[in-house]
C-alpha cells in the first residue's frame, strides 16, 4: 500500500510504501518530521529505509532526525553532496537544514531496501542526481515530472537538456501501465 503525506511550505509529497509485515520505506522525507513520525507510530510501522529522489531540502529535511533514530538514508551518488552543503537550496529559501551524510549512495540499477525491491532510473535535469524509483507497477518521479509539467532546471546543477533526455528515458513508464507519483 502507498500512503501520501503532503509536507511543508512547498507541499512536497512524501510517500510511505508499506507491506503486509508492517514494514515500510519512505520516499522523500521532507519537512514536518513530527507528521511523518506520527503516521509511522500510529500505524505501528518499522522503517527499513528512506530513499531520496534528489537532495533538495524540501525532499529530505527530516532525514537527519530519522537517521539519528537508526534509519538508513539512500541517495544517488551525484546528489549526495547536497545533504551537507548549501546545494540543497535551504539557504536560498531561508530554511534551516540539519546537514548529514547518506548511509548508502547508489547508482542506476536495482536497489534493495529491506524487503522492498526498486529499480532506480537516473533522471537528471532537475538536479544532476535526480532519480525515479520503480516499485512494482508504480513509479516515483520526484521533481522530474509533475501532473501538468516538469521540474525546474534553473537551480544549481539543473539542466533543461538533461531533463528532456530523462523524460524520453521515462516514456515507457508513462503509457498508463504504471501509477505515477510526483514530488509535488
Amino acid at each position: 500500500m502507498i500512503h501520501k503525506l503532503c509536507l511543508g511550505d512547498f507541499r512536497e509529497n512524501c510517500y510511505i510504501i508499506t507491506n503486509s509485515k508492517n514494514k515500510c520505506v519512505i520516499v522523500d522525507a521532507g519537512e514536518e518530521f513530527e507528521k511523518i513520525k506520527n503516521f509511522i507510530d500510529k500505524n505501528n510501522l518499522k522503517i527499513k529505509g528512506i530513499i531520496l529522489t534528489h537532495g533538495h531540502f524540501d525532499h529530505c529535511a527530516s532525514c537527519k532526525k530519522f537517521q539519528d533514530l537508526g534509519v538508513k538514508i539512500y541517495i544517488h551518488k551525484l546528489d549526495a553532496d547536497k545533504l551537507y552543503t548549501d546545494n540543497n537550496l535551504a539557504g536560498l529559501f531561508n530554511k534551516t537544514f540539519d546537514e548529514f551524510d547518506a548511509d548508502v549512495k547508489f547508482d542506476e540499477g536495482n536497489l534493495k531496501v529491506g524487503d522492498f525491491d526498486f529499480k532506480v532510473i537516473h533522471t537528471p535535469g532537475h538536479s544532476n542526481g535526480s532519480v525515479s524509483f520503480v516499485y512494482k507497477n508504480n513509479i516515483f518521479l520526484g521533481d522530474t515530472i509533475f501532473l501538468n509539467g516538469v521540474g525546474r532546471t534553473d537551480f544549481y546543477d539543473g539542466s533543461t537538456k538533461k531533463l528532456i533526455s530523462s523524460i524520453q528515458k521515462l516514456k515507457p513508464y508513462l503509457n498508463g501501465e504504471y501509477n505515477l507519483f510526483c514530488g509535488h
